[in-house]
């Protein structure tokens, strides 16, 4: 996919409306029947586009590879393992004009699991033998089927490649990420970047570059 002048200019608009502090729901219905969007575009604007405020105070929090070494990272399992199987997927992900990478896709975690969810957790695993933190603490939603499962599953690969960490499954992960007090946390949700108080490491992006090093789309 690539960004035609017609996008560009939803772009631009659809910036300096959110920049004013239209309601976001209102702007994207004008925006994307005002230049014919398709779903695709539709979801890069709704996902990557923040007002530049917000996103530069996204951009503040993101973690430099080497902070990583040594210390507890704390992963959206789902977000995670969700945007790396999009790739894989062949689905669009981009990155947003915060700096995080996220994907396009309507599909969510069900759709991905049996056939993308072990390869992206390979990729992962093997991409944190590199890393090295110190743990590596897995959150999966509760009320997700087939999480526990999963994160069975996890904790078997961790042990096998003699990773520190675990895989656990709460109600929230947004709910513990959002209140963590000291570690990494590993994400692309905005809510959790925005109200996180630790400093965040994009983990998807990181270990598709790591393995791939693919050029993505920027909205930067």
């Amino acid at each position: 996919m690539t960004f035609t002048e017609n996008f560009q200019n939803a772009i631009n608009d659809y910036q300096y409306l959110l920049d004013k502090k239209y309601p976001q729901k209102a702007i994207i219905k004008i925006i994307c029947d005002r230049y014919s969007l398709s779903s695709v575009e539709r979801t890069i604007l709704f996902r990557g586009i923040a007002p530049q405020k917000i996103a530069i105070n996204r951009q503040k929090k993101i973690i430099d590879i080497e902070d990583v070494k040594n210390n507890t990272l704390y992963v959206d399992a789902y977000n995670v393992l969700i945007t790396i199987s999009s790739y894989l997927f062949g689905n669009v992900v981009f990155v947003g004009n915060d700096n995080f990478l996220r994907d396009a896709s309507e599909i969510h975690g069900k759709a991905f699991r049996d056939n993308f969810f072990q390869k992206s957790i390979g990729l992962i695993i093997d991409y944190l033998k590199i890393l090295k933190p110190k743990k590596t603490i897995f959150y999966l939603d509760n009320p997700v089927s087939l999480s526990g499962e999963l994160s069975s599953f996890l904790n078997e690969v961790l042990a096998k490649n003699n990773i520190s960490g675990s895989a656990e499954t709460v109600h929230s992960p947004d709910y513990h990420l959002i209140n963590l007090n000291k570690g990494i946390c590993a994400t692309s949700d905005s809510v959790v970047i925005d109200k996180s108080g630790v400093k965040i490491f994009d983990l998807a992006r990181n270990t598709l570059v790591f393995h791939f090093k693919p050029a993505f789309l920027s909205l930067l």
